[in-house]
């Protein structure tokens, strides 16, 4: 969760059932809140990216912070890899600078972040968190 601080410029900016996007204009920083995937929302995730990346073009979002730290992921490693290898595309057509990962740090979708991650770093920063304050400093800074 934010801090009292950070959470109060927050608004709301696509209020749906299957992502959480808030923005906060002062920072520039988008936050989402991954939702549980399973390999029957597989056309809802394609939806959540769909809709990440509108949002990050449409307001021209310079910061993303990606929270997982909550969200269960029971998809095939090979259908994970090939979602992951399309966000990393979009994203790539953006004009995003920084990307910050809330996670626990486990399994095979920490070896497709980081693989992600080796193939955005010519195009912007992308970092790992355990801890939000962390990640939220990094991102502001």
């Amino acid at each position: 969760m934010h801090d009292t601080n950070e959470r109060r410029n927050l608004k709301m900016i696509i209020p749906n059932k299957f992502i959480k996007l808030e923005y906060n204009p002062a920072t520039d920083v988008l936050w989402v809140e991954w939702p549980n995937i399973d390999e029957e929302s597989v056309p809802e995730l394609q939806f959540i990216l769909s809709e990440l990346l509108g949002t990050i073009r449409n307001y021209d979002v310079k910061k993303v912070l990606a929270d997982s730290t909550k969200s269960v992921l029971s998809l095939a490693d090979e259908t994970y890899n090939a979602i992951v290898e399309q966000l990393v595309l979009d994203l790539r057509t953006t004009r995003l600078q920084k990307f910050a990962r809330l996670t626990i740090g486990e399994g095979s979708r920490e070896v497709a972040a980081n693989k992600a991650a080796d193939a955005l770093k010519d195009k912007f920063e992308m970092r790992n968190f355990n801890n939000l304050n962390d990640a939220l400093e990094w991102l502001n800074s």
